[in-house]
């Protein structure tokens, strides 16, 4: 059970990582105007989220990194709930 959501987990995160890279590079082909490789680095995560859903306000590419951020942090919080749990009750 416990390979299983690890492997769910970090399917979403090469996705989601995918999913940043593709966002990257339409940012930078749609800003002519800025020097583009900026966009490849210089720029933040949240930066680009907020960037590209005001640009392309149908598409689900920052729904679905927002999702696999929040549900990793979830997951982390669970486990480390978890663990407290095991080691206090003795186990």
């Amino acid at each position: 059970m416990v390979a299983v959501a690890f492997a769910g987990l970090a399917m979403i995160a090469l996705v989601s990582t995918a999913f940043y890279l593709v966002m990257r590079i339409r940012l930078m082909r749609v800003d002519s105007a800025r020097d583009r490789i900026e966009w490849l680095s210089f720029r933040s995560g949240d930066e680009v989220l907020s960037t590209y859903q005001a640009l392309f306000p149908r598409s689900v590419l920052p729904s679905f990194c927002r999702f696999a951020f929040w549900a990793f942090i979830i997951c982390a919080a669970v486990c480390l709930c978890a663990i407290v749990l095991l080691n206090t009750l003795g186990r």
